[in-house]
């Protein structure tokens, strides 16, 4: 090979490695791969405004691995993990959810909810978290359509928030979650938040009302003797705050659409509690006025006997090793 030629092929490897190395430099210094650089003279858009939570890694790694590394310990992933407690089969942890910002209106919101998030042998969990954290989404992007609706001279004030805790219980081979919260865009006072999610720890899989009540308390009999177990027991914020199973059976004290003896079953929320009982709430306004509150109830399953699942009274009743509670994170 002629010098020349020699000395051509030694510039384009030099040229070729130069480039390859500024290459690699400019990709270290913009961080992960989901917050590309832009390239010069390229159009820059504000980020799309994400409901979802951030991932721990920019790794495959699964939900109920944030709380899986080792008993009684847990990974730390941004946004970090809280463990609430473990079981002899499963542990139970938190994430935060937080948003803030304004709104396409001008109206400043704010958002900081927490994550359950589950972790056990069997890997049906996962589709578990993923629709829990579904549930989570499904709420902020409802939020946030809220919030892009008004504008700031209307939301003058107090930001619009929301603001939402899980409480998790052990309830036999149940996990329980109950959600807490509050909501507000606007007006006089805001809403308040109560649900529950019933889980079979057995399957990882979600108990809903079909599957927590017996058919038979859908029908116009059995929701008539459910109306008149829940209504005496039914209490608001206050003594005064009370119903009776005609109010219920009516659909509430606003009915709307076609009402059946069951139509208030579409309402209401229910959750299994320690000591065999059945926590059945209903929202502020259903029932009495919002001062009141959300309308409680909890019912004795012994009490429900032909309406209740005795299925699903099985595992909320079932003797199993105590919870507990976690040991403090070490290295």
């Amino acid at each position: 090979m002629s010098t020349n030629r020699r000395m051509t092929l030694v510039l384009v490897v030099a040229v070729i490695v130069a480039g390859l190395a500024g290459y690699l430099t400019r990709e270290w210094n913009a961080g992960p791969p989901d917050s590309p650089t832009p390239h010069a003279g390229a159009t820059t858009r504000a980020p799309a405004r994400s409901t979802a939570l951030p991932s721990p890694s920019p790794t495959s790694d699964k939900p109920s691995a944030w709380c899986a590394a080792a008993p009684n310990k847990v990974i730390e992933p941004r946004p970090k993990v809280e463990l609430l407690f473990s079981t002899a089969t499963w542990r139970s942890c938190t994430t935060k959810v937080t948003r803030s910002g304004t709104g396409k209106g001008g109206a400043q919101y704010k958002v900081d909810a927490s994550l359950p998030v589950f972790w056990s042998a069997d890997p049906a969990v996962d589709a578990l978290n993923s629709q829990i954290r579904s549930r989570i989404d499904d709420e902020v992007k409802g939020f946030l359509a809220a919030v892009d609706e008004t504008t700031s001279d209307v939301a003058q004030g107090a930001a619009f928030t929301l603001a939402e805790l899980p409480r998790i219980n052990q309830v036999g081979r149940l996990a329980v979650i109950q959600f807490t919260g509050q909501i507000y865009v606007g007006g006089n006072h805001g809403g308040m938040i109560d649900d529950w999610i019933n889980i079979d720890t057995d399957t990882w899989t979600i108990l809903d009302k079909d599957q927590i009540l017996l058919p038979a308390a859908r029908q116009p009999a059995g929701a008539t003797e459910l109306a008149r177990l829940i209504a005496p027991k039914i209490k608001g914020m206050s003594s005064s705050c009370t119903t009776d199973a005609k109010t219920l059976l009516a659909g509430g004290q606003t009915p709307q659409g076609t009402i059946t003896p069951s139509s208030y079953q579409k309402t209401m929320k229910m959750g299994l509690e320690d000591g065999g009982l059945l926590v059945v709430d209903f929202p502020p306004y259903y029932l009495f006025a919002y001062g009141c509150g959300i309308g409680s109830a909890t019912l004795d399953l012994r009490d429900l006997k032909g309406l209740i699942n005795p299925d699903t009274a099985a595992l909320a009743t079932a003797t199993v090793p105590p919870q507990v509670p976690p040991s403090p994170f070490n290295d």
